[in-house]
């Protein structure tokens, strides 16, 4: 404050109709504010978790099935930043060495533990305003949107492909199923990675080998 004050001092034309006194009293209370504002965003990044460990594969999906914030969608506020957070889960545990790909490599994150949340849901959440019950509620509301199907359809493959560091079967299940309920995006089978492998999502099965494939990708 005393480096601002001093600055204050060497304005010569704080504008027409302004003192000295009331330009420097002005500034000072302005840049006082702003410090302050500062001063509690800086804090409340610092109690934050650390941000989820998670492949552009999961956080691609998380974005397609709520661009906008999960709890605030739309929101009314001017752009703010958003990000992935990761919801509390009581019944946490850790995945059967069998069922992961490695373990040499950190197990892949639970896309239904996560959530898209805005700053100021993050805010709320911190204050208490927000609970995890409500925040599960929201998650999950995320997979009865129109089209949800087809995102996960699209993670399926990644996954399918090495996206993830490790595969969960308990994840990849569910997002069978919620492929299935819709058959559109269920049939028929289809080929990826030039025909290395042919995937039934209908049948939740795959087929490594050489098959026929007509697409370039």
């Amino acid at each position: 404050m005393a480096i601002v004050d001093w600055l204050t001092l060497q304005v010569r034309d704080w504008g027409a109709g302004i003192s000295q006194a009331t330009g420097i009293e002005k500034a000072l209370r302005r840049f006082e504010r702003l410090w302050y504002q500062a001063k509690r965003e800086e804090e409340a990044l610092a109690v934050q978790r650390e941000p989820p460990r998670m492949s552009d594969a999961t956080r691609r999906l998380l974005f397609a099935l709520s661009p906008e914030c999960s709890m605030s969608h739309p929101t009314r506020q001017l752009p703010q930043p958003h990000d992935i957070v990761v919801l509390e889960d009581p019944a946490a545990g850790r995945t059967p060495a069998f069922l992961r790909k490695t373990g040499l490599r950190p197990e892949a994150p639970n896309p239904w533990h996560l959530i898209h949340l805005c700053r100021s849901c993050r805010r709320r959440r911190e204050a208490g305003e927000l609970t995890e019950a409500e925040l599960r509620a929201a998650r999950f509301a995320l997979d009865r949107r129109p089209g949800a199907a087809r995102h996960y359809a699209a993670y399926h493959d990644q996954v399918l492909l090495g996206a993830e560091e490790a595969i969960d079967m308990n994840v990849l299940g569910r997002v069978q199923v919620i492929i299935m309920a819709d058959p559109e995006v269920a049939a028929p089978p289809y080929t990826l990675n030039h025909g290395e492998l042919v995937v039934d999502r209908f049948r939740g099965s795959l087929d490594w080998g050489d098959h026929p494939c007509e697409d370039e990708h």
